[in-house]
């Protein structure tokens, strides 16, 4: 198989930076090649076969999606506890910490409080949608008054 530097940075940039996620991707951007280009890799059939996981260009997946959704339409935005926000997206608690949550974190979809999970702007961006201005819950009392 062959596969050009744009190819090879595209699944790279899907992959969130983590080795496991992009030998993945790689196997099935492969076997999609080999079936549909005749085996070459180069951005344009990387990104096709990455559309077909349903993984965008910033490497969200489906989970990812139903995540920041349940937290924005199902809670509001936050906080909310983890036990919470994996049963309202059917996953184990420990994988949506351990998996998920990380990334989320890391490019600044999420927040963890000590109140729980919090929506952040980007979170509300990414489905399009206005971020609100001032939730009662992100306003800490004024305890000098």
């Amino acid at each position: 198989m062959t596969i050009d530097e744009e190819g090879a940075l595209e699944v790279a940039r899907r992959s969130r930076g983590t080795p496991r996620i992009a030998n993945n991707l790689l196997r099935w951007v492969r076997d999609f090649a080999q079936v549909r280009t005749g085996g070459v890799v180069n951005k344009d059939s990387a990104s096709k076969a990455l559309e077909m996981l349903d993984i965008d260009a910033e490497g969200f997946d489906e989970m990812d999606l139903r995540i920041i959704e349940a937290l924005i339409h199902k809670f509001g935005g936050g906080p909310v506890g983890l036990n919470s926000l994996a049963v309202a997206v059917g996953e184990e608690a420990g994988t949506l910490e351990d998996v998920h949550e990380p990334y989320l974190i890391m490019q600044g979809y999420l927040s963890r409080t000590p109140q729980g999970r919090v929506a952040m702007p980007k979170a509300y961006a990414k489905l399009g949608l206005p971020a609100p201005k001032n939730r009662v819950s992100d306003v800490q009392p004024d305890l000098l008054s």
